[in-house]
């Protein structure tokens, strides 16, 4: 475990080294993850654009099922956090946050296929994308408990300071998956050639592996922390707590963002295509605000712990205006050089023409997405879950679906939706923003009213704890 606590006084240049011990694992984690994305539809590139459409429409329904691990993550993630700023022992967080994950993918690996199916069928998926899909998501549902099971050790890794950790596993499964992925769908070695499927079957044995890994750590190493089998059942209250926003969030948001992609799956295969592969190349600086996201979930959630709040805000400021800058610049390449960064992953005209102009307006909006990302994450690590839930769902279909659909029966291009998507990020942005200042006024209020009587600094706040400060640096 490592307790990242800040002063709020602590110079800029020390804040971003922590940000950027915490956040870069977590970054390049995210970046394997986007790497081995693009791997399989590189790979199934050769097949069909079908096969294309079809891994990349299965990729962004398999984020409606996965916003359920949310319910054990965020919980797990949330919790331990605080525990380890709090200086408890985290031990039965990670226990019930691996018998809640469990239990919620029961029903996946029964039914989850068919449901992924059917939400293809009713978002106007072709029958050649569907039954390309339901190839690829077979073993990947057969394994679903081991994902979920392997998502929550991620969660208590980043809740308790360790993002190295998840990094090293991240690169063995990265290798695992595009290794298997690649003799399994040309069927290499004397293996059965599967086609579609074989890349389902990377994720599968990829994630069995990790989850293998991390339950040695734990047990052999007592990594991230010694367990201790204490049974605290009011845990799994407070995690669930904490989790159902987030997870009704993350799925209500899953499902409307495919909504979305129906918009643009009427346009035919190869709009659906293009928007894929704009989609897997501008992940690669949503992957950036996002790994900064964790970390500022866990840098909040270790500070509001402690209770050095005015450490957190100076923090997470930072934090964002940080990942911003570094957003713009990403946003930048997108715009100047959309065609080169297509290439790799279709020479069809169409495709490449319609990528590149799916990249050159999502570029405006890369410096507002670090910093919805970053608040957001920063308002979970404090608790504050409830608010993502309503400010991503009511942002998505106020300023992004229902203008899109109104529009496009006006004007049928893909541009339309787009559009809006750039601007509905930017709303978002502002309104992340404003609720973060709220909550945080109100905690430093609330904190300074409680401690008056205490000693107090020049601001009127209490003192920080030198000591607690100095120990975790």
């Amino acid at each position: 475990m490592k307790r990242v606590i800040v002063s709020p006084d602590e110079s800029f240049g020390n804040v971003i080294k922590k940000i950027v011990k915490l956040s870069v694992p977590i970054i390049v984690v995210n970046l394997l993850y986007t790497v081995e994305n693009m791997i399989s539809m590189l790979l199934v590139s050769s097949i069909s654009p079908s096969a294309v459409a079809a891994t990349g429409f299965s990729l962004s329904l398999l984020w409606f099922i996965y916003s359920l691990m949310a319910l054990s993550y965020s919980g797990t993630n949330i919790l331990i956090a605080q525990f380890v700023g709090a200086k408890k022992d985290p031990s039965p967080v990670l226990l019930n946050g691996l018998l809640l994950s469990f239990i919620i993918s029961i029903p996946l690996f029964l039914y989850g296929k068919d449901l992924v199916l059917f939400l293809m069928k009713l978002l106007r998926a072709s029958e050649s994308v569907r039954e390309l899909a339901g190839q690829y998501l077979t073993p990947i549902f057969w394994f679903i408990p081991i994902g979920f099971l392997t998502n929550t050790f991620y969660g208590a890794y980043n809740g308790a300071g360790d993002t190295k950790t998840p990094m090293k596993v991240a690169i063995l499964m990265n290798i695992t998956h595009i290794f298997t992925a690649y003799t399994l769908i040309y069927g290499k070695f004397g293996l059965p050639k599967l086609g579609v499927e074989g890349a389902g079957w990377g994720i599968a044995i990829s994630e069995t592996l990790a989850f293998f890994v991390y339950l040695a750590l734990l047990l052999l190493y007592k990594r991230p922390f010694p367990l201790r089998f204490k049974p605290e059942p009011q845990i799994l209250i407070r995690m669930t707590r904490l989790g159902t926003p987030t997870a009704i969030e993350r799925s209500v948001t899953t499902l409307s963002f495919n909504v979305f992609v129906g918009f643009l799956a009427s346009f035919g295969d190869k709009i659906l295509a293009a928007h894929q592969i704009g989609l897997r190349v501008e992940s690669i600086s949503f992957m950036i605000g996002f790994g900064v996201m964790v970390a500022s979930t866990t840098i909040a959630g270790q500070n509001f712990g402690a209770k050095n709040y005015m450490g957190m805000v100076h923090a997470v400021k930072i934090s964002a205006n940080f990942t911003a800058f570094i957003m713009t610049l990403i946003g930048l390449i997108l715009i100047i050089f959309p065609h080169y960064l297509v290439y790799p992953f279709s020479r069809d005209p169409e495709v490449v023409k319609w990528a590149s102009y799916y990249l050159q307006i999502v570029g405006i909006s890369q410096p507002a997405m670090a910093y919805a990302s970053i608040f957001s994450g920063a308002l979970k690590g404090m608790g504050r879950t409830m608010i993502p839930l309503f400010v991503n769902i009511s942002s998505f279909w106020l300023f992004r679906i229902i203008p899109s659909h109104l529009l496009l029966m006006v004007i049928q291009t893909p541009l339309v939706p787009w559009a809006f998507m750039t601007i509905e990020t930017i709303i978002r942005a502002v309104f992340y923003y404003l609720m973060f200042k709220r909550e945080t006024k109100k905690l430093l209020k609330s904190f300074e009213s409680e401690h008056s009587t205490k000693k107090e600094d020049t601001h009127g706040y209490k003192l920080f704890d030198e000591d607690r400060f100095h120990s975790s640096r």
